[in-house]
C-alpha cells in the first residue's frame, strides 16, 4: 500500500492516489510526463506536503525536467 498512479488513456492524463486511503491528490500529470519519474526524482512520500508544497514541487520537477530535455 501506498502512492500509486491513476491513468486516463482516453483523456491522456494520470493522478496520484494513496491506496490506503483511496484519496486521489496533487496536480494532473500530462501525457508527455511519468508520474513515476516525478516520484522517483521526489524521493519522499508526496502524502507528506500539503496541496501547496506539492503543487510547488511538481513545478520544480516540471522546470528541471525542461532544462534536462533542452526546452530552455
Amino acid at each position: 500500500m501506498g502512492v500509486k498512479i491513476l491513468t486516463d488513456k482516453d483523456e491522456g492524463i494520470s493522478c496520484l492516489y494513496c491506496s490506503t486511503s483511496g484519496w486521489a491528490f496533487g496536480p494532473i500529470f500530462y501525457e508527455d510526463e511519468d508520474p513515476q519519474d516525478f516520484l522517483d526524482w521526489l524521493k519522499e512520500d508526496p502524502r507528506h506536503f500539503t496541496d501547496k508544497v506539492l503543487e510547488n514541487k511538481v513545478y520544480e520537477w516540471r522546470k528541471t525536467k525542461e532544462v534536462k530535455d533542452g526546452n530552455i
